[in-house]
């Protein structure tokens, strides 16, 4: 941001930082990975962040799962799973390729909530205006 002429470091307000943060690019996920992943943000009408492997942490191969933070009810949460990107890997323990958690609901029965490590890689999928 402009402020005069001169250059303005402007926060962002939506909290997204830290040393761990990455865009797709970065985190070297393809374009269209980057998009099934922001249509289904958009779909579900909440941020979807990548967590793990795919998010940059350096132990991708190809097999790797997807490892996502979701972070709205769960009606929503469910709506979007099988719009998100799968790998070969064993993720949800059942070889179907990624891995669910919320942050949420910290009292969830099913032991899925989570607190995003912003010291470890992860990309956000924000919302896109209308």
């Amino acid at each position: 941001m402009l402020a005069g002429q001169t250059p303005v470091l402007v926060h962002n307000s939506n909290g997204w930082c830290g040393p761990g943060f990455r865009t797709a690019s970065e985190a070297g996920i393809s374009p269209n990975d980057a998009k099934r992943i922001q249509n289904a943000a958009d779909k579900a009408g909440q941020p979807i962040v990548v967590v793990g492997s795919r998010a940059g942490n350096g132990n991708l191969n190809p097999t790797s799962d997807w490892d996502y933070i979701l972070t709205g009810p769960s009606r929503t949460r469910h709506s979007v799973k099988n719009s998100l990107p799968r790998g070969t890997g064993d993720g949800e323990g059942s070889g179907r390729g990624r891995d669910f958690y919320q942050s949420y609901n910290p009292n969830s029965p099913r032991k899925d909530y989570t607190v995003l490590e912003r010291d470890k890689p992860y990309v956000v999928f924000e919302l896109r205006d209308r």
